[in-house]
Order: structure tokens, then C-alpha cells, then sequence
């Protein structure tokens, strides 16, 4: 008896979609590229306080390998594959999404967090509290992977969506309250609580100002890109949430998606030209490349033989 057949290679339409995606991720994949050479080469950028900045990256850079491999997978993948091939690779697709968009809210908590306790309290969490540090982010991963497995395998009140040959993998909610439960753990939360640390944040630089100058300056610079940073994703990311967990359609998703690709495109160039830490490290690149092509400027030589005239007398 033959196996059943699974298909889980997309649709002419819905491929021409997924070109612009990959269009967008290899953009967004050089800017993250560039983001990691500095960060390798120069010392000075691998510092505890960076911690969370870097998190929230390494996030990025894991959308972007996925949106690769499920743009591989799914134009070189042969039109008949096996159920459990197609039961693995489909569920990776549909968790891991889910994954990352957990991940990455909640790790925007922390990093306006740690900056507020910096800022207003005087603490840097990453050097005095390293321990903390390391078992708030185990708690961090494990917490953002549990709660589908909970849903998915445990209660079953979340099941993975049945595939269509245009659509995506995806977790599909059986009732309302499932779906509104988790935009508000998914969004909702890490949204008050950002804006939360965000607002007192700012509300201590705005009155201190004024007493250590240098000091606010700086903080009010961190600040500004955490502004930046949460808006984009808030603008960006949020609006693939909704459609996730609201009223998926497969339009929609695709849509969204372009959100999701353009907030990784952003990010490290935020980081790059924004933080001054970055900036300064730019700026002596660009220094060294600019005096390295002075001492190297080729010396111009005829390539015409040098023929020495000879005079018959």
C-alpha cells in the first residue's frame, strides 16, 4: 500500500510574494553581517551591558536564516514528500515563528529594564548581578517555548493548521478567549510593561537634566533608541501578531510578513548609527580605511620603455 503524498511546495502566486520576502532578508542579512564584524573586531563592543541589545539581534539573524530555509525548502522540495517529513518540518515552521515572536517582546522588556535601572537607579544588572542576568535569560527561552507546548500538546487547545499548498505552517486557536489570551501574553503585556519602564525612565532624565549634564545626555540617548527601537517593532512586528493570533488569512500573513522582514532591516542599522558606541567605532573604520587608500595611492610610471636616444656622429 502507497503512502500518502504531502505537498508543501507553494503556488506560482504566492511565490512571486516570497521572492520580495527573500529580496528583503538578504538586505536585512548584510546589515546583520555588518552589525557582527564590528562587534567581532572590536573589543570595546563586547561588553555585559550590551547583553540584551545583543539577544534581541541574534533574533533577528534567526528570522532571517529561517526565511531562507523555508524559501529553500519549500521551491526545491519534490511536489510528494512523506508525513513524517511533513509533520517535522511543518511544525518547526509554525513553532518557531510563534517562538520568535515571544522571544522577541519580552526580550525588549528586559533590555528596557535593565536600561531603566541603569538610568534611574544607578545599577548596571549586567555587571553586579551576572548570575541574575544568566538565570533570567534560561527562564527567558525555556518560558517562551513552554507556553505553545502547553497549548499544543499538553491542554490541546491549539492545534497545527492543516496545510494548503499557498499557505504557511501555522498554530490554529480553537476559541476566542484562546486567541485574545494570547495576544494579551504575547502583546499586550510586554507592551504595558515596556512603556511602563520607557515612561519612568524618561520622566527621571527629563528632571535630572539639568543637575549632571553629561551624564543626561547619554541617558537621554539610550533612551531616544529605545523610543526608536520598541516603535519600529511596535509599528512593524505587531501587526503580524494580530493577524496570528486574530484572523489569520494567507494575504494578510504575507503582508504582515513584509513588517516583520523591514523591522530586522532596521534594527542593526538603529544600533549601528545610532548608539554612540557603534557610531564611534564607525567613524575609526571609516578613519583608517580613508588613511590606508592615502598611503597606498599608486605612483603613476610611463609604461612606455625607457629608450635612451643614441647620437651617430
Amino acid at each position: 500500500m502507497s503512502e500518502k503524498c504531502f505537498n508543501m511546495t507553494w503556488n506560482d502566486e504566492y511565490r512571486q510574494i516570497t521572492r520580495v520576502h527573500l529580496g528583503l532578508a538578504i538586505s536585512a542579512m548584510i546589515f546583520q553581517l555588518l552589525f557582527l564584524i564590528q562587534v567581532i573586531l572590536n573589543r570595546s563592543l563586547r561588553e555585559l551591558s550590551m547583553f540584551w541589545v545583543y539577544n534581541y539581534l541574534l533574533t533577528d539573524f534567526l528570522i532571517l536564516i529561517q526565511t531562507f530555509m523555508e524559501y529553500i525548502l519549500r521551491t526545491t522540495l519534490p511536489y510528494c514528500i512523506s508525513h513524517t517529513l511533513f509533520y517535522i518540518l511543518c511544525n518547526l515552521e509554525a513553532y518557531i515563528t510563534s517562538y520568535m515572536t515571544v522571544l522577541e517582546a519580552y526580550i525588549l522588556v528586559c533590555l528596557n529594564f535593565t536600561r531603566y535601572y541603569m538610568i534611574v537607579k544607578n545599577c548596571n544588572i549586567s555587571r553586579e548581578h551576572p548570575r541574575l542576568l544568566i538565570g533570567v535569560t534560561i527562564c527567558l527561552y525555556t518560558f517562551s517555548i513552554a507556553i505553545f507546548v502547553f497549548q499544543v500538546e499538553i491542554f490541546q487547545i491549539v492545534t497545527l493548521h492543516s496545510h494548503q499548498q499557498s499557505q504557511n505552517c501555522h498554530f490554529q486557536y480553537h476559541d476566542i478567549k484562546t486567541q485574545i489570551g494570547n495576544l494579551i501574553l504575547v502583546l499586550l503585556i510586554p507592551t504595558i510593561l515596556n512603556l511602563y519602564f520607557m515612561t519612568l525612565t524618561a520622566i527621571h532624565v527629563r528632571q535630572s537634566r539639568r543637575t549632571v549634564r553629561m551624564q543626561a545626555n547619554k541617558h537621554v540617548h539610550l533612551l531616544v533608541q529605545s523610543f526608536i527601537v520598541y516603535i519600529l517593532w511596535l509599528g512593524l512586528w505587531s501587526p503580524n501578531v494580530i493577524v496570528t493570533y486574530v484572523f489569520w488569512n494567507r494575504y494578510l500573513g504575507a503582508i504582515t510578513r513584509f513588517g516583520n522582514l523591514t523591522n530586522t532591516l532596521c534594527d542593526p542599522v538603529i544600533f549601528m548609527f545610532i548608539d554612540r558606541r557603534f557610531l564611534k567605532v564607525w567613524k575609526q573604520t571609516l578613519y583608517k580605511i580613508v588613511r590606508s587608500s592615502r598611503r597606498i595611492q599608486p605612483t603613476t610610471t610611463s609604461n612606455e620603455p625607457n629608450v635612451s636616444t643614441v647620437v651617430v656622429k
